[in-house]
């Protein structure tokens, strides 16, 4: 299994952060030690459930979760650009 590292971009066109995917298929969660670059401005300090909006339309991009007790983004698939790995 390949690590990419991939760009995530609002449906606005603005993009939220770098990303490094392990595997392929659908982006559907990001760990948040796995990315590189945030463009979103994810405060360290969030809590689980928090939502996350873009910076620049306000759509929501995803909720903040403890996924195998690593804080994870489940991403909204109608907030970001489709990408598929595979």
């Amino acid at each position: 299994m390949g690590m990419r590292v991939i760009e995530v971009d609002c449906r606005c066109g603005r993009k939220l952060f770098k990303y490094q995917k392990v595997g392929t298929g659908r982006l559907l969660k990001c760990y948040l030690p796995r990315i590189l670059t945030d463009h979103a401005g994810i405060p360290a300090s969030a809590k689980t459930g928090e939502e996350i909006y873009c910076p620049a339309c306000g759509g929501r991009v995803g909720t903040l979760s403890m996924i195998r007790g690593v804080p994870a983004l489940k991403l909204n698939q109608g907030g970001i650009k489709p990408f598929r790995l595979g």
